[in-house]
């Protein structure tokens, strides 16, 4: 097969998954061409709702048969809209089908019929994943795809069964780095092991406070303000568990990224977690960056917090003028402090309103809106948007993790 599969980003994550899906192409023995002349078929890798745009300047440049797929494509009643095809899961199926009519019978494959049974493609053939130059200086590598830590707002977790790569083969991805004088990521969502690999980290942070890592930045994920919360909705992560780990890392000399999640806890809650953390830097001034990130509540289809979808409340969403108060808080405390900035309700509603969108009309109302959502719409314009255009009606999805089944959920 000849596919057209335009690159749209220069660098990143989102270059190392064209490179991954290219690699497995020509491996199976299919051309990628820069031009559409001679194709069989035009494919579309979205990660998320960002880049739908390109899908539909795709499908709008072309008579080509289109086919979608990436991370966004578990979203197939909106990836249908701008496409021809839907392919939902890893490419690694996909790239062995011969011809178009066997991409189209596949169960991975959604062409807008209704009673078509979905099994999301989950086979990676781990062995053909290649180290991926991103930057002059930098790399990435495919550690593991899935977490065990069944989150309730989590997309991965409820849309991608846990699976890993072979330690071996993650130790030679990092001499390959290393030899070629990069600084490895080691793509997953928790550390498997002391040979996880790369100069970058991704861990759980109870493994952090447990394991001797050999890193020089190490990304956990926190996400909510109280122990309750975190106990009920993600990890159970305690406030002494926190201070451990700004201990460690001050010993350790090593930099740490925390991700967090707002939106969904009342906005006090986070000035008293905020509090907290002052308090356990001035006791431990850390040497090293700790790096606060935080990104606001997108309710999203496959995971259980999508019930709540009709509670969601925007006075509880924060902007960059809450983050730099806080910042500036925390730099009474200590100089290595960084706050990045989540963007505004408005941008999670125009998120939402297209990945849940089933009418074109619907994903062409909220591509509108996202040009300049800050200014187009008030919070409460885009709050009472969400519930007017309808997406909010979009049914419960489920996939069954050991067999990559997709089924409606009942409303309850």
């Amino acid at each position: 097969m000849r596919y057209w599969f335009p690159q749209y980003y220069k660098g990143g994550a989102r270059f190392y998954t064209y490179h991954v899906v290219a690699t497995a192409l020509r491996k199976a023995g299919h051309e990628i061409s820069p031009v559409l002349d001679g194709c069989d078929a035009a494919l579309a890798s979205l990660c998320d709702v960002t880049e739908y745009r390109e899908l539909v300047r795709i499908k709008r440049s072309t008579s080509l048969p289109v086919i979608v797929g990436g991370h966004y494509a578990f979203n197939y009643w909106s990836a249908i809209q701008y496409a021809d095809a839907v392919w939902i899961g890893e490419v690694f199926d996909f790239a062995d089908c011969a011809d178009l009519a066997s991409v189209w019978a596949h169960p991975a494959c959604y062409t807008s019929d209704p009673g078509k049974q979905l099994i999301a493609s989950t086979r990676i053939d781990w062995a053909a994943v290649p180290v991926g130059q991103i930057a002059p200086r930098k790399a990435y590598y495919w550690g593991s795809v899935g977490c065990r830590n069944k989150c309730r707002f989590c997309f991965t977790s409820w849309t991608h069964r846990h699976e890993c790569n072979s330690q071996a083969r993650v130790r030679k991805a990092c001499q390959v780095a290393a030899g070629r004088g990069l600084h490895l990521m080691v793509v997953g969502n928790e550390f498997d092991g002391d040979q996880a690999g790369g100069r970058t980290r991704d861990m759980l942070l109870v493994d952090y406070i447990r394991e001797p890592v050999d890193a020089t930045m190490i990304r956990v994920g926190i996400e909510f303000a109280t122990e309750e919360t975190r106990a009920r909705m993600g990890k159970p992560i305690t406030e002494d568990q926190l201070y451990a780990a700004i201990q460690k890392m001050n010993r350790d000399r090593i930099s740490m990224r925390w991700f967090h999640i707002t939106g969904y806890e009342a906005l006090e809650d986070y000035e008293r977690y905020i509090d907290t953390l002052c308090v356990m830097l001035a006791r431990h001034p850390n040497r090293a960056i700790l790096h606060l990130m935080f990104n606001n509540l997108q309710y999203q289809n496959y995971t259980p917090l999508y019930r709540e979808r009709m509670s969601v409340d925007p006075s509880r969403y924060i902007d960059r003028t809450v983050t730099k108060r806080w910042y500036d808080r925390l730099r009474q405390y200590t100089s290595s402090v960084l706050v990045g900035a989540p963007s505004p309700f408005q941008h999670v509603a125009c998120r939402m309103g297209v990945e849940l969108a089933q009418t074109k009309e619907q994903i062409d109302y909220w591509l509108h809106m996202s040009k300049d959502p800050a200014h187009r719409l008030t919070l409460d314009q885009a709050h009472r948007a969400l519930r007017s255009s309808g997406v909010l009606t979009c049914p419960q999805r489920r996939i069954n993790p050991l067999t990559g089944a997709i089924t409606v959920e009942p409303e309850r």
